[in-house]
């Protein structure tokens, strides 16, 4: 069944997508690829790692930059709902969409998980001197909240929100005024309620990045209207973005994402509205200003993004505990001057981005057909 309908909103027209000839696979798979999508998922996946590479921040980084690089996770969530619409709500089946989901997401997340709380283990033994049974406790403070390595909180809420496809499907086939009318609710909610403090309540989070999933549907199902309208929408990005960070940055000083208690007043999450333009100009740049090598790097990088995701806090691991025991045996000293700041983050990046690629090669290599079950890739 194609959901794909016909606007009732101030006339917009769309056009519906060709159909898909079943008989020919080829034909199938060539009327559902988008390339800019490709490029999008590979630039987002350098952008959350670039956000978990800020070195002293709020002390040393620039707060504006970190104020763009952070929070990238809108944009993931963003290319998925769209990817909902495009591939999946073509023929939804909710039973064969769930099977997919945990076989190539949460089987994954658990098979990292139970290698990084071992590690983890050992890591509170010989790094935080703690005994077997601190160690121990400390581990299960690990899983209790969810998950073990500190990006992968987005496991069990995207798990969530995928569970609910159900009603994203019935979303899908509304009149477009009910369709904008749910969207305004959810992103009003999320504005005011922020991002749980450390990312552990997956239910705020389900209705924090809502929206960024709704929007990702919408474009994909008005998709050649959107296209044509795009330098609006373009437009008005361009000036939420600069006015945000600017604000964020200047006027209300606030370094990162907004987390908060959902119940609790703390003002306007300006990082919603600045992702939410960030995701517009990052589809006109993988649209326009891909030249053929980077476009070529990543589609590389977007069909090793859910590895890449798994595997960099594992590097980033490695990363601080080695720098804690230099400071801590004097080799290194604490250096919060700009030009340290940066070439540090810039390492940092380095060391976990490529050096994830590295090992998601090596890991493949060695695991076969079983990788994508224990790495994601």
């Amino acid at each position: 069944m194609n959901i794909t309908q016909k606007p009732t909103l101030m006339d917009i027209e769309v056009s519906k997508k060709p159909s898909v000839d079943e008989s020919s696979p080829a034909k199938a798979k060539k009327s559902t690829r988008i390339i800019e999508f490709d490029y999008l998922r590979g630039l987002a996946i350098v952008l959350i790692v670039m956000g978990h590479s800020v070195t002293n921040t709020n002390d040393g980084f620039p707060v504006w930059l970190e104020n763009l690089i952070r929070g990238g996770t809108g944009v993931f969530v963003f290319i998925s709902g769209f990817f909902f619409h495009h591939i999946f709500a073509q023929r939804f089946d909710y039973k064969n969409f769930m099977s997919k989901k945990v076989k190539n997401v949460l089987v994954p997340f658990l098979s990292v998980s139970a290698f990084a709380l071992v590690a983890n283990f050992f890591v509170f033994l010989f790094v935080d001197h703690a005994n077997v049974m601190e160690a121990l406790s400390m581990c299960w403070e690990l899983i209790q909240q969810g998950f073990v390595l500190f990006p992968h909180w987005y496991i069990p809420f995207i798990m969530v929100t995928f569970l609910c496809s159900g009603l994203h499907f019935r979303y899908l086939k509304q009149p477009l005024f009910t369709q904008l009318s749910i969207l305004a609710l959810f992103s009003l909610t999320a504005v005011v309620i922020h991002r749980p403090d450390g990312n552990i309540n997956v239910l705020q989070s389900v209705v924090y990045f809502t929206p960024f999933y709704l929007v990702g549907m919408l474009y994909s199902q008005y998709l050649d209207w959107m296209k044509k309208h795009y330098r609006y929408f373009l437009i008005a990005a361009i000036i939420a973005v600069v006015t945000t960070v600017w604000l964020q940055t200047s006027v209300l000083f606030h370094a990162g994402g907004y987390h908060k208690p959902a119940f609790e007043w703390a003002g306007i999450d300006l990082q919603f509205i600045q992702k939410m333009g960030l995701c517009v100009l990052f589809v006109g740049f993988c649209s326009h200003l891909v030249w053929p090598a980077l476009g070529k790097h990543l589609i590389m990088l977007a069909s090793i993004s859910f590895a890449i995701f798994f595997l960099h806090p594992l590097l980033s691991m490695i990363w601080g505990n080695t720098k804690y025991i230099l400071l801590n045996a004097g080799y290194i000293e604490p250096n919060t001057t700009l030009a340290y700041s940066l070439i540090s983050s810039v390492c940092l990046f380095v060391f976990q981005f490529y050096g994830s690629v590295w090992l998601i090669g090596k890991l493949k290599r060695l695991f076969g057909s079983k990788s994508r079950l224990l790495i994601g890739a």
